[in-house]
């Protein structure tokens, strides 16, 4: 049997001491929620669901919805990266009540196979999107971009 440790705590029992960055050890969550009522909103249409500082660290992106439509997907990102945070793996939101997030996946039972934007950090003051996907969307929204800054 072994006792190891985790990066940080490797790093704050050195000799000497490496302090941990206070988004990974001791920072403050924050958490931008919003809903977005959609009406007829076609397929590959944007939605800002937040605007994050410069020097943000992302923890988690969550969506919950209604029923949207039968064959319509969303994924979440930013500008430049418009399946960042769920990667490529966009559900089908055909069902009230269906969720996806970064850290668990898809409400459906779907796991999410990629994770690259879990701990992404912004360089200057960027907005977080959903892009629609495979139909005209109706209905409810309902979004937290968990993050810190220190």
């Amino acid at each position: 049997m072994a006792s190891v440790k985790s990066v940080n705590m490797t790093n704050i029992t050195a000799t000497p001491v490496v302090n941990a960055s206070s988004e990974q050890a001791g920072g403050k969550l924050r958490v931008w929620y919003d809903t977005y009522e959609a009406s007829s909103l076609g397929s590959g249409s944007d939605i800002t669901i937040a605007r994050l500082p410069a020097n943000a660290t992302v923890h988690d992106v969550i969506v919950k919805a209604d029923a949207l439509a039968g064959s319509s997907t969303l994924i979440a990102g930013i500008a430049s990266d418009t399946d960042l945070f769920w990667g490529t793996n966009s559900i089908t939101w055909n069902a009230a009540g269906q969720s996806c997030s970064m850290v668990n996946g898809i409400s459906t039972g779907a796991p999410s196979a990629t994770v690259t934007g879990l701990g992404y950090r912004t360089t200057a003051e960027t907005d977080v999107i959903l892009t629609t996907g495979g139909a005209t969307i109706s209905n409810t929204i309902y979004s937290w971009v968990i993050y810190s800054t220190e």
